[in-house]
């Protein structure tokens, strides 16, 4: 039996950190996944913003066994030709460089951002929420 592969959002990161709704099953999708670097960047940010500490998310991302994905130039292609899969401003360039990710790995986008299960998306999506 295969293991699905999961790629996760920054959103999944973050409710952890956080302590959000939905927070546990992120945790579950956590373990040896793998994140695109620009969402690690993200995260980065966000942890800045939110006053978190950024080592924080880093130790965590360590601990749990996530594998960053340096995102390459035809994921660059397909995170750009996403921005047609929603209305304007639903899928932020995070959230299309994680979609992107996963098709190339072949892998299940999970996120916490609902508009992703109402989208034409070319992965299978799982919600924590």
């Amino acid at each position: 039996m295969s293991v699905v592969p999961f790629v996760i959002d920054s959103s999944i990161v973050l409710a952890v950190l956080r302590n959000e709704e939905g927070d546990r099953l992120a945790a579950e999708f956590t373990m040896g996944a793998d994140m695109s670097s620009v969402n690690l960047a993200e995260i980065v940010t966000k942890c800045v913003e939110f006053e978190i500490d950024p080592n924080d998310a880093l130790q965590y991302i360590a601990g749990r066994n996530i594998s960053v994905v340096e995102f390459n130039f035809a994921d660059s292609v397909l995170t750009g030709s996403l921005w047609k899969a929603a209305s304007k401003g639903e899928l932020s360039l995070g959230d299309r460089a994680c979609i992107a990710t996963a098709v190339r790995l072949g892998a299940t986008a999970v996120t916490a951002d609902r508009i992703w299960a109402e989208l034409d998306l070319p992965c299978p999506v799982k919600l924590i929420r």
